[in-house]
Formats: C-alpha cells, sequence, structure tokens
C-alpha cells in the first residue's frame, strides 16, 4: 500500500493515517473475524481521484463497526485498554461506510 501512496504523490500524513487504519482494521479482522491467523483474504482498493479512498474488504461474519461504535459509550471506552481501535479509526476517516457482502464484509473510508 505504500507503493501506491508514493505513486500517487499522497500527502506524508494522508499515507500516514491510511496505514494506521490498515493496520487496525487487519488486526481486528484477524482477532476476532476470523479467530487468528489463517489463509483468509483481506482485499485493499485505494483510490485517490477526486478524494483519497480507501475499500477495505474481508471475508469475515457480519460485523457492522458504524453500528458499533453508534451503540457504544464513549464514556466507558475512555481510560480502557482495548476497543480504541474502531474509535481511532473513525477518527481518521472523514467517512466511513459499511456493507455486507455475500460472504464478507466491506468498508469504504474517504480521506480529507
Amino acid at each position: 500500500m505504500l507503493e501506491s501512496c508514493t505513486r500517487s504523490k499522497l500527502p506524508r500524513d494522508t499515507t500516514s493515517r491510511l496505514q494506521i487504519v490498515v493496520e487496525e482494521l487487519f488486526s481486528n479482522t484477524i482477532k476476532y473475524g476470523y479467530g487468528g491467523e489463517c489463509e483468509r483474504p483481506v482485499h485493499l482498493r485505494l483510490r485517490c481521484s477526486p478524494r483519497v479512498e480507501l475499500i477495505y474488504q474481508d471475508a469475515a461474519p457480519p460485523f457492522d463497526p458504524t453500528a458499533w461504535l453508534a451503540t457504544a459509550q464513549p464514556a466507558a471506552l475512555e481510560g480502557r485498554v482495548g476497543r480504541q481501535g474502531l474509535p481511532l479509526i473513525f477518527g481518521l476517516a472523514e467517512i466511513v461506510r459499511y456493507e455486507r457482502l455475500r460472504g464478507g464484509n466491506r468498508l469504504t473510508l474517504r480521506f480529507a
């Protein structure tokens, strides 16, 4: 992904945000969606025009992080170890949209 960001001449701060988001999504997919290391797929697509957009797709059971975040109690998350990844992702992306696919999940994230 870093090569794509470099080829697209994305600003360093955008590249850093994308890298953090991908690492967090990937680690959550492996840990929670797939239940550990495995050979199941994760697909990434980066679009840079007209806005920077990351499409992240996995084959995990259904999980809508936008619904989870809408029901999370912010005060309950403060100071806790863990459960900070999704708020971090939502803070780094301008827009996050979830779609359930047959056999997987797709997140489309737009960055300013």
